[in-house]
């Protein structure tokens, strides 16, 4: 027996020697992910012409004697090229800038992504920035470490070409030259921060459009979407109350109250819910003139009058005006939205679900003064669920998938993503739960769609026809709101007739906008694209599998013991479709058809509870449905997945609990399987097989 012991415990070393390298190799998935990347773009820009861009000439230049530079009188490249003291331009990084402004002539101004190199010379903190945002700018210098300009722009900074001895004594040039010393030695301080944010950057932003609605599309300021710098510290992004004195006072809260603000509420056979949602309007409105107009779809006779009686009793508090339309008919999110506005009197249109609560004055203000900017589209806000401070909406983005709301069921005392969820943000589109804009534009782009989109995603398509119209959206995260999600007419999700709806609207909404869904302007492409990825992480499987590796599946000769099926193996499957639907979306082809022509990816979890995760070899298991018998097992590569990690108490190396598998298209007959798992404990006998209830169609 102590021989028997001395191998098993041998045994489960070398395996957990196997595990802390392999996760070793996979832990810094920024590091796994830039190695490869970086050498298919080394590979594109080897193979493309630079000539034109090599004409222009360049400067690189420090943040901290980026001013003494422009004051100097000396004469200046076409380029000038700013970067954060302490930072490392990437060797490709003048390459892309140069090329950059000579495909676009238009453009006096683009900025890059970065990371950071920690002190062991390890790539980490990756940034990638969205396109431009101009209220993302005006929130936080998100610009970061590196921008280039045209010198041609400093007319607008400097006019008549004076040095810096016409404008500024002796004294400042001095304590100018010492500021660079010190910066080269610690961070910039506040008086030069506010002249790069403030002076330089707003004023060419301001001077090319950054703050107009977009001319066919195009952004005025440019974005290199690729790693251009390599900071020696991550880079804190610059507080807006740097740039208060160059501001015009147009967003103050004052500016809110001489326009008047149609609330329109859709509510059905909810009079408690709604009465909250009222008193919190009223309780937490003070300088906003407001109407409110319920828009009810067939309440009972008896929470009908109790809803005129709520309205009879906020009107006469002399607060503002109200108007309660009953209609009975099917629910229609769209088509009740559509007739409140029809009804409303308000410069700006406020659609607001029924089962949300205020929490702080201000909170009307804060959106009508950005809804009423002339270049401004959709506004939202962040929403946390009740008594709590969970996440549910801080901005929706669109992944390959479809739209999903960024950083849901994340806590917001944690500040996520160089500060997404605590400042102002552009995104492509915001709920329909809280969804501000101006009466004039919701018309102009047909208000929402009744027939196509009836209850979900028709805020998105609202959203994405503002945008596609050259508006910004936006969603304020430095306010909040609370949202009961759905508890007005349940959860779609958790009826099978209502998920049915919900995948045919969803693929609606996919084939009225795909552009939008091969790439989000206000997402980097190289962010996560699972819908099941809450966080801000990097999309590290795409780059390995836009190159994949395939697994052959072997048909087994007989089946298992059914003695093996235990439910302590708990299984995930997040995906099981074509590999092209994952890397491009589900619109792949002319015809709206899902290639397979690169195979088939399956994806997701799985773990043994009360385990060393350590020990287990494991093998997906596909079970032929429609023909035959046949059973069908190939081995899976491990994945770090800390998000499982994380919620797992009681299992002993769990950070490669993902598991990832590509086959080739013709690697199966026609038809459905059902699929599982089985893992192999390598230190004993145990086997244990569990099934999910995810089918992987072949075609």
């Amino acid at each position: 027996m102590l021989l028997k012991d001395m191998i098993k415990n041998k045994l489960i070393s070398n395996r957990n020697e196997l595990y802390r390298r392999d996760l070793a190799s996979k832990e810094n998935q920024y590091a796994n992910w830039y190695r490869p990347h970086k050498f298919e773009l080394q590979k594109a820009l080897d193979a493309k012409d630079h000539t034109q861009g090599a004409k222009l000439s360049t400067s690189v230049v420090r943040y901290s004697h980026l001013r003494n530079y422009i004051l100097s009188g000396n004469d200046m490249p076409e380029i000038i090229i700013a970067v954060d003291d302490g930072g490392k331009l990437t060797e490709y990084a003048e390459t892309m800038i140069r090329d950059f402004f000579a495909e676009n002539p238009a453009v006096n101004f683009v900025y890059g992504d970065e990371d950071r190199i920690d002190e062991d010379g390890e790539l980490r903190d990756p940034w990638f920035k969205p396109d431009w945002s101009p209220d993302t700018f005006l929130s936080t210098f998100y610009i970061g470490s590196i921008f280039a300009f045209r010198s041609s722009e400093l007319a607008l900074i400097n006019p008549g070409d004076r040095t810096a001895v016409d404008i500024e004594s002796r004294t400042r040039l001095e304590a100018d030259t010492e500021e660079e010393v010190r910066a080269a030695k610690s961070d910039l301080d506040d008086s030069m921060k506010s002249w790069i944010y403030g002076v330089l950057c707003l004023k060419i932003a301001q001077a090319d459009g950054g703050f107009s609605v977009r001319s066919h599309g195009k952004f005025p300021i440019g974005h290199i979407p690729e790693i251009l710098c390599h900071a020696a510290d991550k880079f804190d992004p610059w507080d807006s109350n740097l740039i208060r004195s160059s501001l015009t006072g147009r967003f103050s809260s004052d500016s809110a109250s001489t326009r008047l603000i149609s609330i329109i509420i859709p509510s059905k056979d909810n009079p408690k819910v709604l009465l909250e949602c009222i008193k919190s309007i009223e309780k937490f409105t003070t300088s906003s003139p407001y109407e409110i107009i319920v828009v009810d779809n067939g309440s009972s006779d008896e929470n009908r009058a109790e809803v005129q009686k709520i309205l009879k009793v906020h009107g006469e508090k002399d607060i503002g005006g109200y108007e309660y339309i009953y209609e009975p008919m099917e629910f229609n999110f769209s088509k009740m939205c559509n007739l409140g506005a029809s009804h409303a009197n308000g410069e700006l249109l406020l659609f607001f679900n029924d089962d949300i609560t205020i929490g702080k004055p201000g909170w009307l203000s804060y959106l009508s003064e950005k809804a009423k900017l002339p270049y401004v589209g959709a506004v939202g806000m962040k929403l946390l669920y009740p008594n709590s401070d969970m996440i549910q909406h801080a901005g929706v983005v669109n992944v390959h998938a479809g739209p999903i709301h960024k950083l849901q069921y994340c806590s917001n005392k944690e500040t996520h993503y160089f500060g997404y969820n605590k400042g102002v943000r552009n995104v492509i589109a915001v709920t329909g739960a809280c969804l501000m804009v101006r009466a004039d534009l919701f018309h102009r782009v047909g208000g929402f769609d009744e027939e196509n989109f009836a209850v979900a995603f028709n805020d998105i398509d609202l959203c994405l026809k503002i945008y596609e119209q050259g508006y910004y959206n936006v969603v304020r995260n430095n306010m909040y709101l609370y949202h009961h999600e759905s508890l007005s007419r349940g959860d779609d999700r958790k009826d099978k007739v209502k998920q049915q709806r919900l995948s045919g609207e969803q693929e609606r909404l996919l084939a009225a906008h795909p552009a939008l869904f091969a790439r989000d302007p206000f997402y980097s492409e190289h962010l996560s694209q699972d819908p099941a990825v809450r966080e801000f992480e990097i999309a590290v499987e795409d780059v390995e599998l836009r190159n994949p590796h395939y697994v052959t599946p072997v048909l087994v000769a007989k089946p298992f013991p059914e003695k093996w099926t235990n439910p302590v193996l708990r299984l995930g499957v997040e995906f099981a479709n074509s590999l092209d639907r994952w890397l491009t979306g589900p619109l792949t082809d002319a015809e709206g058809e899902n290639s397979i022509r690169n195979g088939y990816y399956l994806k997701g979890y799985s773990f043994v509870i009360n385990a060393n995760q350590a020990v287990y070899d494991r093998f997906l298991l596909l079970k032929a449905l429609d023909t035959s018998d046949q059973l069908w097992k190939l081995p899976v590569g491990s994945a770090y997945r800390p998000d499982i990690a994380e919620n797992l108490t009681d299992q002993i190396n769990d950070k490669l609990t993902g598991f990832q598998a590509i086959i080739k298209s013709d690697a199966l007959p026609k038809g459905r399987y059902l699929i599982g798992m089985l893992v192999v404990d390598k230190t004993s006998r145990q086997r244990i097989i569990n099934w999910s209830d995810v089918k992987l169609i072949v075609k």
